[in-house]
């Protein structure tokens, strides 16, 4: 759980729009979603944690409804899940960090201890604060424990490097200059056909043997200007797809014709192009060994998570429709 859901819940705990947790909240029955060993989750925890997901997750707090059902159902085995980690790290004798919780609750109470709704129910809120602290400490570190990647021998990790060429591949490149005559996007067309007149021009002048980063600096509304018009090396998707698809057919020292872009007419000048690169593994040695640990670090949390699924008791009360 991030502080930003923390806040939330501490805000919907303030608003009434969320229970306190079940260990402080009045005994009352209740309907229940699914019982997780001894534990019970209620459909009334279910609503709620529903609820708070949408306003964190989706555009206006709203579900499109074909997604509705199938987002129900992912926030149910999400509650199922943290019960099933809060119970194996309990089962592991896993104890949460307390310099750490009290730490945070202290942040909060400072933050809310003067709100009206906070002073009315503050040992309630307090104690209920406390207690999603101290889990979501457990969770981390339980969390923390499972995803810990031993030493890695090299050998692994160059194998690693050998497997995955394209993680460690400089892609292509060109390098481009560019000299951008500015209009305005809601200029009328006179205004961009004159630009495009003002570029043909230029790009005359450049045939017979003009510097085009003399005219760049004085012409172009780029701010690239200063530099002559250079834009550097430029990977696949870093300029507009009009630019790519000219500069495509364009050779070194090449001007392309007059391209309208978003920000006015340009000519652009192809400097070189430079081919994808492998790059050796002396290079990114720890960079690679950085993917391999967390790969395996995910790969750990995954086969964890399934197995704690797979050989616990849960009984699904109230299937989420």
């Amino acid at each position: 759980m991030s502080n930003d859901v923390l806040h939330r819940l501490v805000v919907l705990l303030l608003t009434g729009a969320l229970a306190l947790p079940a260990a402080v909240a009045s005994p009352k029955e209740a309907a229940i979603f699914a019982r997780v060993g001894d534990t019970v989750i209620t459909m009334e925890e279910l609503e709620a944690a529903f609820r708070l997901g949408v306003r964190q997750r989706f555009y206006h707090g709203r579900v499109p409804e074909e997604r509705l059902a199938a987002y129900r159902k992912e926030v149910g085995q999400q509650l199922i899940d943290r019960v099933l980690l809060l119970q194996e790290a309990r089962r592991r004798g896993v104890e949460p960090d307390e310099a750490w919780v009290s730490r945070q609750l202290q942040r909060y109470l400072e933050r809310y201890r003067r709100n009206g709704a906070w002073r009315d129910r503050e040992e309630a809120l307090e104690a209920g604060l406390r207690q999603m602290l101290e889990e979501q400490s457990l969770l981390a570190r339980l969390e923390a424990a499972v995803r810990e990647v031993g030493p890695l021998e090299e050998a692994e990790v160059r194998a690693y490097y050998a497997a995955h060429p394209e993680k460690f591949t400089t892609p292509a490149a060109q390098r481009v200059s560019m000299i951008l005559l500015k209009v305005d996007p809601a200029s009328p067309a006179q205004a961009w056909a004159a630009a495009e007149v003002e570029a043909r021009d230029l790009r005359r002048r450049l045939a017979r043997g003009a510097d085009f980063a003399t005219l760049a600096r004085i012409h172009s509304a780029d701010a690239s200007a200063v530099r002559g018009g250079d834009l550097g090396w430029q990977h696949e998707g870093m300029l507009a797809p009009a630019a790519e698809a000219i500069l495509a057919e364009l050779e070194p020292g090449q001007v392309s014709e007059p391209v309208a872009l978003l920000q006015g007419v340009a000519l652009l000048r192809l400097e070189a192009r430079r081919p994808p690169q492998l790059n050796s593994f002396e290079q990114v040695r720890e960079r690679a060994e950085k993917l391999l640990r967390r790969e395996r670090a995910e790969a750990a949390w995954t086969a964890f998570l399934a197995d704690l699924r797979r050989r616990s008791q849960v009984v699904m009360v109230q299937p989420v429709e």
